[in-house]
């Protein structure tokens, strides 16, 4: 598979305060990687850097000639004060693409029309977005960030705040629009159970500690790694081809846990 991106020896942070020193990276077509630690640990600087929306502290970021992104944000930063429809919402994502001072064509919303069919909200095109359901918004966000049709689609907690029904739907989804196409993913997490049973890759963040480690997720879902980084005593459980994740001492998954594990 080609490289998309590849980073040598970056530095991240904010105003001129470094966060988190000799990342290296190389992220390949068709990838999917889960970037998972806990609040404030520099998931977020990390992807923001790579996208080229922060510059970097130190360091190269090499992408490939025309490399696109697609964003997919948390559903709460779309202010349901503004009344758009579901198309509406979803016809912004092709606003790069049309460019300053041009009209959204019939094409661009025949095309946000198809995505949303993908998503399988098509039948909701007309209906203002602050009505949708959570899991309804995601779909639509979800749309939103593949209408561009980018090399790499970046979704930021995907499923903070729903339950284990939508949870799981979505991530299903996902999963389907991945094997559809073969586009490369970043799925910003605080939850190591979620992404421990679809990404392929982790990279796993602790800024305030100086940690960032990448490898497949076989390589790095072990109790020695992971207690390494995080400072607490990790089982890793496999059951009918799902992982698991307890801490030492609970019962469920996740009961007992830091937040980063908990989906």
């Amino acid at each position: 598979m080609s490289v998309l991106l590849d980073v040598r020896d970056l530095a991240i942070g904010y105003a001129g305060r470094p966060l988190l020193s000799g990342i290296n990276l190389s992220i390949a077509q068709g990838d999917w990687w889960g970037v998972v630690g806990p609040n404030g640990a520099g998931k977020t600087t990390l992807i923001k850097t790579l996208l080229g929306i922060i510059p970097a502290h130190a360091g190269t970021i090499e992408r490939s000639p025309g490399l696109t992104f697609g964003y997919v944000p948390q559903r709460g930063v779309i202010d349901d004060i503004f009344p758009l429809s579901a198309l509406d919402v979803v016809v912004m994502g092709r606003y790069p693409r049309i460019g300053p001072g041009r009209r959204v064509s019939r094409a661009d919303r025949e095309l946000a029309l198809s995505y949303m069919d993908r998503v399988g909200i098509a039948n909701l095109a007309r209906k203002p977005f602050r009505a949708l359901s959570g899991g309804q918004k995601q779909r639509t966000l979800i749309a939103r960030g593949l209408v561009p049709e980018p090399d790499v689609l970046v979704l930021d907690e995907p499923t903070d705040g729903m339950d284990l029904a939508g949870e799981t739907g979505i991530m299903e989804l996902i999963s389907d629009l991945r094997r559809g196409s073969g586009r490369t993913l970043l799925m910003i997490s605080h939850s190591l159970n979620l992404v421990a049973n679809y990404a392929r890759q982790l990279m796993l963040i602790h800024g305030h500690e100086g940690v960032f480690k990448t490898g497949t997720t076989d390589e790095l879902l072990n109790g020695k790694t992971l207690e390494e980084l995080y400072h607490v005593g990790v089982d890793v459980h496999t059951v009918d081809g799902r992982r698991f994740l307890f801490a030492h001492g609970s019962t469920e998954p996740g009961k007992g846990a830091p937040p980063w594990m908990t989906s």
